[in-house]
């Protein structure tokens, strides 16, 4: 299973790191353009830590709500910053508020993006405890699945303790989003992926 955050990196990233680093786990992070460019040593210890990282956009707009013009300049605008940082462009776009359309998957295709959207979603934007978003994920995760986290909310890296320790020992091992699908020929730029191979 592949666990991801979006809207990063914040304050509340160092403490996502160190939970993944405990628990000798991989996450994907999607990062906006701007953010990665104030925390940079940030991205860098994602990346040398093996996350995956993928591009959020810029300012985080609807993107099925803009021009076309405006979709490519977000997307690539955070490529660059990412670039910029990492030394690597971005092969996965995870849309804003998972706005996409066709058109928002043609323009990804352009900016060579593959679109990640996600299987299952413990709500972490909701008022909520860290114990109730860790139950979400432990009753409703199946194989294969992408959970879609925030790192942008105090509450999220107090349960992600919980979730590692809880998914651990049912068995389950941590991807990232790219190992999600080796096996499966690997992430096509345009194409819509909602969760990995079910095992």
């Amino acid at each position: 299973m592949a666990l991801t955050f979006d809207d990063g990196p914040t304050q509340y990233t160092p403490a996502i790191l160190r939970s993944l680093e405990a628990h000798h786990a991989v996450a994907t992070f999607f990062v906006i353009g701007p953010h990665v460019l104030l925390r940079p040593g940030v991205v860098r210890r994602e990346q040398r830590d093996g996350d995956a990282i993928g591009d959020h956009t810029v300012t985080h707009p609807h993107l099925t709500a803009v021009p076309s013009a405006r979709i490519l300049s977000e997307l690539e605008g955070a490529a660059r910053d990412i670039a910029l940082v990492t030394g690597h462009r971005p092969t996965l776009l995870r849309p804003p508020f998972g706005a996409y359309d066709a058109r928002v998957s043609a323009v990804a295709r352009r900016a060579g993006l593959a679109v990640v959207m996600w299987s299952l979603d413990p709500r972490d934007w909701k008022r909520t405890t860290p114990r109730a978003i860790e139950q979400r994920v432990i009753n409703h995760v199946r194989p294969g699945d992408i959970v879609d986290l925030h790192d942008r909310y105090a509450r999220t890296p107090k349960a992600l303790p919980l979730i590692l320790t809880g998914l651990t020992g049912r068995g389950y091992t941590f991807v990232t989003v790219p190992q999600l699908f080796t096996g499966s020929g690997g992430t096509q730029p345009g194409t819509v992926y909602h969760h990995g191979p079910r095992v």
